[in-house]
């Protein structure tokens, strides 16, 4: 009974991912949440793991999808455009996710914890997998929910490429969407075309 109180106590914790506010907006107007996400990404990971071509583990990949953005419970999301912010993501994401993942039992805590580092530092393929994942997930999203000119950063299409350049090394297919996405958003002016 010991372990399952402690994971009560977990998913109490979980129920904070909720309400982290994300700069994405959903289709009735609203910032999705952290939690919400997570949980689009899964769905795309099993949609999309056929353009991957090395094998993967897609239990292993949906595992940290659904655990990636814990560490956002205790500060924020950060955008992948805060070059301030990113210098100390890492560190302060891993002291959120510890404290999080600590009320689960020990063994149960430190697989998390490697889930959550595997995806961090996306060496694994099923960790390279979950990465272009979360990095098409808000493309899409802005170009679908984003009004047409809405460009408040003046964010430009390099910048943009310069974040999802990755993708290009991992799947053709999945740069090719990339590509595609960021062409529609730039026709909606959405980002500078340059």
């Amino acid at each position: 009974m010991k372990h399952l109180t402690q994971q009560l106590a977990f998913f109490k914790e979980l129920e904070l991912l909720k309400t982290v506010t994300r700069q994405n907006q959903t289709m009735d107007g609203r910032y999705e949440n952290s939690a919400e996400h997570s949980w689009q990404l899964a769905v795309m990971a099993m949609t999309l793991r056929d353009y991957f071509p090395e094998k993967i583990n897609l239990e292993h990949v949906l595992s940290m999808l659904l655990l990636h953005d814990i560490g956002e419970i205790g500060v924020g999301d950060t955008s992948a455009f805060d070059e301030v912010g990113k210098q100390t993501s890492y560190e302060r994401e891993l002291k959120s996710v510890t404290a999080t993942f600590g009320h689960l039992p020990q063994a149960q805590a430190q697989y998390y914890l490697g889930l959550w580092k595997e995806f961090e530092q996306g060496r694994s393929p099923e960790a390279r997998f979950a990465r272009c994942m979360d990095a098409l997930a808000p493309l899409m999203n802005h170009l679908w929910i984003a009004a047409e000119g809405e460009n408040s950063d003046e964010l430009t299409k390099s910048q943009v490429l310069a974040k999802k350049s990755f993708i290009e090394k991992e799947s053709p297919e999945l740069w090719q969407l990339t590509q595609d996405l960021l062409d529609q958003s730039v026709a909606k002016g959405l980002y500078l075309d340059k």
